[in-house]
């Protein structure tokens, strides 16, 4: 049943972007390169200054949820660190916006998005509060609120506002704000107490050690748009954005499984149950790889058809940003539940030494791959710097890990990757005579026919057996997934710590 509940938690991931593209596609078509530079600029500015209020309570709470009697208390806790902190972040944003001499609009785009993002923060908490209770549909669910409010949004301003940042910047507010108006249906069941000080002072030894890693992810995730607004162009940025953005369902499942494995692998350390962990680790490398490789292939093989048919030509310099950013992620997928296990197991520390590091490694090299100074490679520079880091620190990262903690690595993923490029090799010779962006009718068709192919040769390679095939078809059981849904998404449930407590 955790595993059907994480597919739902997938399935709404991918509803979510498949409606952020919609949204996406629809501010391409009415808003100018300019204005979506613009507003992604300052989004990238202020996510920055936003790790004040994202110090890594809600990991902490995912962690410590799991293993305390006491549950209303863990909550209080988690919310009062965030009371505390986005108090401070605003006293310090609004100091800093009285000495700075900005255009009054801009000002007003970055006070919009100030209290946006303090708003995704606390419905972020909301939603690990759920996640942690075992509610992991009710925490994912509102995912697809805010997107769908998006489109209705725009689509209600086209005819009632000018098509300019400043509507643009006040349809992310209000998304969001209907997104945490849906989870706090959910959060009213949740009892609430006062926190003991022993209670604060484990929030606090869990959360300190990744306060520094924050940081830098945060600095590291956003600086590309900056340093392309800097020594490029607004309409750099938009192109970037455009790339990134129709890659962003690369982040589904690591996303996902952050989320929820945190509060399993806990579970499974607290009954001292680490192999039941290793297993689960093995099973998402080796799924999860499979899966990755297959949409590395697509994006390799439609991603130019795909992204001039939807966004028209002026978007071209975006296919190859979202094909390297695609392909960054064959690497990271094998890490995901290694740095999760990490944390469960209280290693923090170390957690965030990796990550610190990665991450400035990363900062340095998007100013020498797109500085003029340094290699001046564009726009495609800032991705090109994202391979290049996990090509070159991921390895060490993972040798050492191997070395220390027995971590192993899925060297199967190579095979996928055979597989794949045999599949490239046999559609060039049937598709290298037509022109798909006319025969654009026919690309469902292709993509049908690769994927069966790609299954097929791994299965010749014993990747794949009909074990595999057997555990799927149940895991896809259709009866079971919609009773799942039914029961999960009601609003009073078992799982509260109403019934808990």
């Amino acid at each position: 049943m955790q595993s059907q509940k994480i597919l739902f938690v997938i399935v709404f991931k991918l509803i979510k972007y498949a409606l952020s593209f919609v949204f996406f596609y629809l501010m391409v078509l009415f808003y100018s390169p300019n204005t979506i530079g613009t507003v992604q600029f300052v989004i990238a500015v202020v996510a920055i200054f936003s790790f004040m209020f994202n110090l890594g309570f809600s990991v902490a709470h995912l962690k410590i949820y799991p293993e305390e009697e006491d549950k209303p208390a863990c909550i209080g806790a988690l919310l009062t660190f965030k009371g505390v902190f986005i108090f401070f972040s605003l006293v310090f944003y609004f100091s800093l916006l009285i000495f700075i001499n900005l255009e009054p609009i801009l000002t007003t785009i970055i006070v919009i998005f100030i209290f946006e993002q303090i708003i995704q923060s606390i419905n972020s908490s909301f939603s690990n509060i759920l996640i942690a209770d075992g509610e992991i549909i009710k925490g994912s669910f509102p995912w697809i609120i805010i997107s769908s409010s998006k489109i209705l949004l725009l689509v209600i301003g086209l005819f009632v506002f000018p098509t300019n940042e400043l509507t643009l910047s006040y349809i992310y507010l209000l998304s969001t704000l209907f997104h945490t108006a849906f989870l706090f249906l959910y959060i009213i069941p949740y009892k609430i107490k006062k926190p003991t000080k022993n209670l604060l002072k484990k929030y606090l030894k869990f959360t300190f050690p990744l306060t520094l890693s924050n940081i830098t992810v945060l600095i590291s995730g956003n600086i590309g748009i900056i340093l392309i607004n800097i020594w490029i162009s607004t309409e750099g940025v938009a192109f970037y954005y455009a790339g990134d953005h129709l890659s962003v369902f690369r982040t589904i499942i690591p996303n996902v499984l952050s989320l929820v494995l945190l509060t399993i692998f806990s579970k499974n350390i607290k009954q001292n149950n680490h192999e039941k962990n290793k297993q689960i680790i093995k099973n998402i490398s080796k799924y999860f790889s499979i899966l990755w490789v297959g949409i590395i292939l697509l994006s390799f093989l439609y991603s130019d058809e795909i992204i001039i048919i939807f966004l028209g030509k002026t978007y071209s310099p975006s296919i190859f940003v979202f094909n390297i950013l695609i392909l960054t992620h064959i690497i990271i997928i094998n890490d995901i539940a290694v740095f999760i296990d990490l944390n469960a197991r209280g290693l923090t520390k170390l957690f965030s030494i990796i990550k610190t590091i990665g991450e400035i490694y990363n900062i340095l090299l998007m100013i020498i791959f797109v500085a003029p100074f340094g290699l001046n490679l564009g726009i495609n520079g800032v991705a090109l710097s994202i391979l290049f880091r996990y090509l070159t620190y991921t390895p060490i990262v993972r040798i050492f890990l191997w070395k220390k903690y027995k971590y192993v690595y899925n060297f199967k993923i190579f095979l996928y990757l055979i597989a794949a490029l045999i599949v490239l090799f046999v559609d060039h010779l049937y598709t290298s005579n037509l022109d798909l962006i006319t025969l654009f009718y026919l690309i469902p068709i292709f993509i049908f026919i690769d994927l069966g192919l790609y299954i097929g040769i791994l299965y010749l390679f014993r990747v794949l057996k009909k074990e595999d095939f057997k555990y799927i078809k149940q895991f896809f059981n259709i009866k079971n997934l919609f009773n799942l849904l039914y029961e999960d998404l009601s609003i009073k449930s078992n799982n509260s710590n109403n019934n808990r407590s």
